[in-house]
């Protein structure tokens, strides 16, 4: 009985205790979704990862109004990707350490080697592990939208003709120069200036491209980029400008390097007709139908969801609502 007495005592004094220093089972913890936790831990990080993507995002006068936006943003977010990931585990889909891997592995191929790769990473605030993590949580949203999907009706020739007839100004192609480039280092002039200098003396372009050019997205192509989709560096669109088709630059420096560029092509402004650009349109549609399928249900989980908002700055109109229609 002595025994019982003192283990009950110990038990009183060290609830008491716990109730006395503030220890709160939800302290870590931003919203709850169907019970599960979203850890307020984790919410920070992904801010602070924001924070050192964009460092001037936050400051100035209405800096801390930004971030109390963002904030509930991102959580509304993380409450979506909480309520996704729930319905996939109902609808038994999973995604596998292979399938991450595989994935990052192709995103790994876009960069020269693994240091470049970690660079990025690190400019982006992320490590391996947060990636995986992206990877796999965008990999399930894939395949829960592809099985939500799988009954939609084809796109139909009406659908894609009413869009063509509606977005005509999307299908003009610009008057534009198509043209190839050499690049080199920065450091590297002179062997610029030497192949500038075979050129003049009737040397092929592509193939000096092929074998000089430090530009990967072109070189094996002997240097072409294409009809322009973007802008180019200012300095090589100032070069473009001032070249016909067949001539090539002087040397022309920009923030990339030395350039040799050539001007291969012309086209003038016109409309593509819609035989021409009728895949795309379906595409197009495709991927607006996935999307709209995806949001209803979305829309659907949280009227459905109980929703939780244990952070009283972190509470929108609308997760107020939804934890209230939830009881």
């Amino acid at each position: 009985m002595k025994f019982v007495r003192v283990f009950v005592a110990l038990v009183l004094v060290f609830g008491l205790a716990l109730v006395a220093t503030g220890c709160n089972p939800n302290k870590d913890v931003a919203a709850k979704v169907n019970g599960t936790k979203i850890s307020l831990t984790e919410l920070n990080q992904q801010v602070e990862q924001l924070k050192k993507q964009y460092p001037t995002m936050f400051t100035g006068a209405d800096g801390e109004g930004r971030l109390l936006d963002f904030k509930q943003r991102l959580l509304d977010n993380m409450i979506n990707q909480k309520l996704v990931e729930q319905a996939a585990k109902d609808k038994g889909i999973e995604i596998s350490d292979a399938d991450v891997q595989a994935q990052i592995k192709q995103l790994k191929a876009g960069f020269k080697n693994e240091s470049q790769f970690a660079s990025a990473l690190a400019s982006a605030g992320m490590d391996e592990a947060g990636l995986e993590q992206q990877v796999r949580e965008q990999l399930l949203t894939q395949k829960l939208i592809e099985k939500l999907s799988a009954d939609a009706p084809k796109v139909s020739n009406e659908q894609i003709s009413a869009y063509y007839a509606a977005n005509k100004a999307q299908f003009e192609q610009k008057a534009a120069k198509r043209s190839s480039h050499i690049l080199f280092k920065a450091t590297d002039k002179a062997t610029a200036e030497k192949v500038l200098a075979e050129l003049k003396a009737g040397g092929d372009f592509a193939a000096l491209a092929k074998k000089y050019s430090i530009d990967p997205g072109s070189a094996a192509k002997g240097g072409d980029l294409g009809w322009p989709t973007t802008a180019y560096l200012a300095e090589v669109e100032a070069a473009i400008a001032k070249l016909s088709p067949g001539q090539t630059s002087a040397l022309v420096q920009s923030s990339a390097g030395w350039h040799i560029i050539k001007v291969t092509d012309t086209r003038k402004a016109s409309q593509q007709p819609l035989a021409d650009v009728r895949d795309q349109i379906e595409q197009i549609l495709i991927k607006q139908q996935k999307a709209d399928v995806y949001q209803k249900f979305v829309d659907d989980l949280r009227k459905k969801a109980k929703i939780e908002i244990l952070v009283a700055d972190l509470k929108t109109p609308q997760a107020s609502t939804e934890s209230t229609a939830a009881k």
